[in-house]
């Protein structure tokens, strides 16, 4: 699947939950997500066109994800990603080890979803920084009227991943980041 989103930086997470509330915005979740990184063994940033991560949510649920490079449109980027569900995640972390990956990173952070008019919410907060909420949509136009229907013209977007925007942005270790 082709995904295009893009990051609105430093948002209130209370006034956009309010605001999506109001919409009329469906709630997807509201979860803590512990999320381990793999590549293969002795790759080093920018040298790998693809990652896999492991996704463990707090329902009990666990994803993995395969994830493309991205293309950067405007403020937004788009790149393939699979998912699937996975019923034993440490196992499959084994497995990747077994098979000549290497884990590299690991996260926790909560995340708050919505859908709402084919746009899809993402309210992110990481430890020691502010939220951010992430916009995926059809396409760059499309992203932006999610914008204009908020009201976040005024804020800072990053069409950057998470890696990259939290390293650069917020000076912090994306590969180590626990509550």
């Amino acid at each position: 699947m082709q995904e295009v989103e893009t990051k609105i930086l430093n948002v209130n997470a209370d006034q956009i939950s309010n605001v999506l509330t109001q919409l009329g915005a469906k709630k997807l979740q509201d979860t803590k997500l512990i999320v381990s990184w793999f590549w293969p063994k002795g790759s080093k940033e920018g040298e790998t066109p693809w990652f896999l991560r492991i996704r463990i949510y707090t329902n009990g649920e666990s994803e993995v994800t395969w994830k493309g490079n991205s293309d950067i449109l405007g403020v937004s980027r788009k790149h393939k990603e699979i998912n699937f569900r996975i019923s034993n995640p440490e196992e499959i972390g084994d497995l990747f080890l077994e098979i000549g990956l290497e884990k590299y990173a690991y996260q926790e952070k909560l995340r708050t979803s919505w859908e709402h008019q084919n746009w899809r919410f993402d309210l992110d907060r990481y430890p020691k920084m502010p939220a951010y909420l992430e916009i995926e949509g059809k396409d760059e136009e499309h992203i932006q009227k999610a914008i204009k229907l908020l009201d976040l013209q005024n804020h800072k977007t990053s069409s950057e991943g998470e890696r990259v925007l939290i390293q650069t942005e917020y000076g912090l270790d994306w590969y180590n980041m626990k509550f």
